[in-house]
């Protein structure tokens, strides 16, 4: 067998000529896809939204993972802890409205918060 080459053999890792790329042509032209990185917000959203099973009365039932850290904080305050207490009646408002598989949480409006959204890393930009 003759390549289009002179000195051309076709063998093992040296296809025939013709069955090669062209010159400039890639193989792959839309190239590797990469994959969009996830912002901090997106993953806060999926681990609240993540369900997880809890035991409560020796009743079993799934809840979002902030409803779960809510109940830890209200059973602990019941039981006399002030920090949880505390704690749990300034984030109970937080618990998860889930609408389009996204959390919809409403931050009070403070200085930190206006901070934060100023330097672009959360919120909306309604201001």
């Amino acid at each position: 067998m003759s390549g289009s080459g002179k000195d051309y053999e076709v063998g093992r890792g040296r296809p025939p000529k013709a069955t090669q790329w062209p010159k400039g042509k890639s193989a792959n032209p839309g190239g590797r896809s990469s994959r969009r990185p996830t912002g901090l917000l997106e993953i806060i959203d999926k681990q609240l939204l993540t369900h997880v099973k809890i035991t409560i009365d020796g009743v079993s039932k799934r809840v979002s993972t902030l409803e779960a850290i809510l109940e830890q904080l209200w059973n602990k305050g019941i039981k006399g802890d002030r920090r949880a207490m505390a704690l749990f009646l300034r984030n109970h408002e937080l618990v998860p409205q889930e609408s389009d598989g996204t959390v919809q949480i409403v931050f009070p409006d403070t200085d930190y918060n206006r901070d934060f959204s100023a330097y672009g890393m959360g919120g909306s930009s309604d201001e």
